[in-house]
């Protein structure tokens, strides 16, 4: 026993270095202001998404009632329309005067009278153009337009009393508006008018029902006369290029409605945009549509009742934005909107168009008296009986407005939007009440962004995004789950492809590779990750996707052939002396390498015979349903389901049974029983995939139209690959880590009770590291699930709800990436986009915070430990 004097050791020091003291405190502030920091930035992003994306939910807005004494008999009014700066109004009169007042107080800016001993009997505007036709009570029908014309004016040539004007005054010169736009200049609107010689008819009575539709210089109108005359006229205006003289050749067919048991006349008529369709209806709400595409043969289509209701009638029918779709309101307050959808004929295989009603708008049980239709979206405006009016929006059924009714008014004779929808007025007997409304994004509420949408054209609801088109009456598609669908197929096809390579491949560098060999490996699998997406997108679309479609029996081959080969070579491993094993221990990772040109060439032996025993000789046409059979893909997609079913059986039956057959027999015995059990399991598998899919097959099921469908060259199949590539490293890098942070006390613990490394690495290691591999595979997830470049370039970025393998799909990413650049700022476009943005951020939240939950439930099993 030593004595305190004869200690030679240093003393130690009781207190902590000031180093040591400043590095904490440091260590500690910096910590806690990046974490605090983290936390800001994130939400700051949650919140501007948020802030860019709530105005699409925002109510529209209305200003205050503003009454406009006109001083007319508005039942004489034939059509109304406001410009576009709201400072002026036209309406035209039964009697051909056309008359100009200002928006502001009403007052009288001009009046022409445009047909001088004529009466207007029918008329005709078209929605997006000042295109109009009017028919006479002689038979004869005339073109023309009526619009406003905008001039400019300097300052300099403007009197005191324009100068005087501020930004908000308007003001008169003459037959026009004014109104200051700059410190310089000012804006002026007159009305503009021009109407050609009229066009006499093939009979002489007066014109009861006109509608039009514009083709360039082609018009065409469909007119019905006193006499029961139904006709679809082609007019053609040719310009003499040298003495500037017009021609002006009509061709007329005839359109007979006398197998329709109707002896009342018709109230309503209609044309298509395309003139390809006159539909003309009776009060009762009976509909008769003409085929007109061949202009020389036109036939009946079809008829049908718009107001379903017994002793109801059709009170108004008008074309929405476009001409394809028919709003019918009736009696009881119901407008409907009916467009043509393609429907199968029985017994041929071709389709015919019918009408089918697509939208129902309920109103207060009081006649529908006016439908209005804006020129700029798909909203329109609905007048009634007793005075009050509602607006709108037919795809959405977003209801914009509701107007109580003034009081002792009478019924809604007409309603107009302003051309920028930022004005609505209400015709009454004997007024107008102006109101300023802001729609804000009438297109967009939580039923048309997810749930099911029934479009224009689509024979039901549907999923579609289609946020852009050639024509200004298209009908914006702007439903997210065909992009979140996307987003899930692409991770889900790249997690299966990359989650098992990545975490047998950290199972095997963890548990069976030397430290040495694994010092080399871990590097070059990390290594991997430094490829950026763009490469790999480009690699999958030029090179891999091209190759996959040339040799695509192959490819699926190989999803057989190269693990039949490894496990194959797993076998012959054990067959070797046991002398030999030990020592090529250390290259027993280069030996890996050899199973690969094995399975490769079974897979090119393979292929050929695979497509013409399972796809009938050609897999791309049969995927297109050219070739007849089913059984083979059964059986090809009954092969992982038979695998499966054949280990468990294996492992509970089969296993126990051979151990007890085999105990005492010598190492090489057992590896020959291990390598018969693997071919016949290998047959059973094959067995039982070919029964099952001959089963299937046999009831009529057929695979295409689910996982197998149409080929295209850039579908989900080579995207899962590439991206599956792009995840391998991160997930491989994450589950190795966590796995050889495992504590050696428990692997030597496991090998010192006879178990085997195997053995130990699957009942004893791997449930240890579970939290770290969850993480991993999470992790790996959310890189799958914001991958923006493998998917634009390799998944041809088409907006499809299917699970076909063989397809594309477009992800939230892409989607972004793709119109961002070209949508307008503030639009309802631009703020979805953002939506889209908002529903990843979401999607990545909630997935990592399930993870995080699952992860720390697998780390307080595992401490237990």
């Amino acid at each position: 026993m030593s004595t305190p004097g004869a200690f030679t050791g240093r003393k130690r020091k009781k207190e902590t270095p000031w180093s040591v003291k400043a590095g904490d405190f440091l260590s500690k502030w910096i910590i806690t202001v990046g974490g605090i920091g983290t936390v800001i930035a994130v939400s700051t992003v949650f919140f501007l998404l948020l802030w860019v994306v709530y105005p699409l939910l925002k109510p529209a807005t209305l200003g205050a009632q503003h009454p406009l004494e006109l001083h007319e008999k508005m039942s004489r009014v034939i059509h109304t329309q406001v410009d576009e700066y709201r400072t002026m109004v036209w309406q035209l009169f039964s009697d051909g005067n056309v008359k100009a007042f200002s928006l502001a107080d009403g007052t009288l800016i001009e009046q022409r009278q445009l047909f001088p001993g004529r009466k207007i009997t029918a008329s005709s505007f078209s929605l997006s153009t000042p295109d109009a036709i009017v028919g006479f009570s002689d038979g004869t029908v005339s073109f023309g337009k009526i619009s406003f014309e905008t001039g400019f004016l300097d300052i300099e040539d403007a009197s005191e009393q324009v100068r005087a004007l501020s930004g908000a005054d308007i003001g008169r010169i003459g037959d026009a508006t004014v109104q200051r736009i700059s410190r310089d200049q000012f804006r002026t609107q007159r009305l503009a008018v021009s109407f050609g010689e009229p066009i006499k008819g093939d009979t002489g009575t007066a014109v009861v029902l006109i509608d039009q539709s514009t083709d360039g210089s082609d018009r065409v109108y469909s007119v019905f006369h006193e006499d029961r005359t139904f006709q679809l006229v082609r007019v053609e205006e040719r310009e003499n290029m040298l003495t500037g003289e017009v021609f002006v050749d009509t061709d007329s067919t005839s359109l007979s409605f006398s197998a329709i048991p109707r002896d009342g006349k018709p109230v309503f008529i209609a044309l298509s945009g395309l003139g390809d369709t006159v539909s003309i209806a009776w009060p009762d709400g009976t509909l008769a549509r003409f085929n007109t595409r061949d202009f020389e043969r036109p036939f009946l289509q079809e008829v049908l009742d718009l107001v379903p209701e017994d002793g109801e009638s059709l009170t108004v029918l008008k074309y929405l934005l476009g001409r394809t779709t028919l709003l019918a309101g009736d009696s009881t307050g119901v407008v409907r909107a009916w467009f043509p959808v393609r429907i199968p004929m029985t017994g041929t295989g071709e389709d015919e168009l019918k009408l089918a009603q697509a939208h129902e708008f309920p109103g207060a049980k009081s006649p529908v008296t006016s439908i209005a239709s804006s020129a700029r979206m798909r909203m329109i405006g609905i007048g009634y009986e007793d005075g009050t009016s509602r607006v709108v929006h037919v795809t959405s059924h977003k209801e914009l407005a509701d107007l109580p009714s003034p009081g002792g008014n009478g019924p809604v004779l007409d309603m107009v939007f302003a051309p920028k929808d930022d004005t609505l007025l209400v015709a009454l007997p004997d007024r107008f009440l102006v109101r300023e409304m802001t729609p804000y994004y009438p297109e967009t509420t939580f039923r048309s962004l997810i749930l099911p949408v029934w479009y224009e054209g689509a024979s039901g609801p549907e999923h579609v995004w289609q946020s852009s088109a050639a024509t200004d009456d298209f009908e914006p598609k702007y439903g997210l789950m065909p992009l979140i669908f996307g987003t899930l197929k692409a991770t889900l096809y790249s997690l299966f492809f990359g989650v098992p390579i990545a975490l047998m491949a950290a199972v095997f560098t963890s548990e069976f590779l030397t430290p040495r060999v694994r010092s080399r490996v871990k590097p070059a699998v990390e290594l991997m990750a430094s490829l950026p997406s763009v490469v790999l997108g480009f690699l999958a679309a030029l090179v891999f996707a091209p190759v996959v479609e040339d040799l695509l029996t192959v490819f699926l081959a190989t999803f057989v052939t190269m693990p039949l080969a490894f496990l194959l070579g797993a076998y012959v491993w054990q067959l070797l002396p046991h002398g030999w094993t030990i020592r090529m221990q250390g290259y027993r990772f280069w030996f890996l390498f050899l199973p690969v040109p094995l399975g490769g060439g079974l897979a090119i032996l393979a292929g050929p015979l695979l497509e013409q025993l399972f796809f009938a000789g050609n897999i791309i046409a049969w995927l297109d349903g050219q070739l007849p059979g089913t059984w083979g893909a059964w059986t090809f997609l009954m092969i992982p389901v038979s695998a499966l079913a054949a280990a468990w059986i294996s492992a509970i039956r089969v296993s126990p049974w051979v151990r007890n057959l085999t105990a005492g027999w010598s190492r090489n015995r057992c590896a020959w029983i291990d390598l018969s059990r693997f071919a016949f399991t290998g047959l059973a598998i094959l067995a039982g995939a070919g029964a099952v899919g001959g089963l299937l097959s046999l009831l009529g099921l057929d695979p295409r139209g689910s996982v197998f469908g149409t080929y295209v060259q850039r579908n989900s199949l080579v995207v899962g690959f590439v991206m599956g590539f792009a995840i391998i490293p991160i997930i491989y890098t994450i589950s190795e880590d966590a796995l050889s942070a495992v504590p050696e006390h428990l692997r030597s613990a496991s090998l010192g009770a006879g178990a085997t490394p195997w053995q130990t690495a699957v009942r004893i290691i791997i449930p240890t590291a579970m939290s770290g591999l969850f993480s991993a595979i999470m992790i790996g997830l959310g890189r799958a699930v914001g991958e923006t470049m493998i998917v634009l370039m390799a998944a041809g970025n088409t907006p499809i709800m299917e699970m076909n393998i063989f397809n594309g799909f477009r992800t939230l990413s892409a989607n972004i990436a793709v119109e961002l650049p070209e949508a307008v700022v503030g639009s309802t476009h631009y703020r979805t986009l953002f939506l889209a943005a908002l529903v990843l951020f979401l999607m990545t939240f909630v997935l990592n915070t399930a993870a995080e939950i699952v992860r720390l439930r697998f780390r307080k099993r595992a401490s237990e430990l």
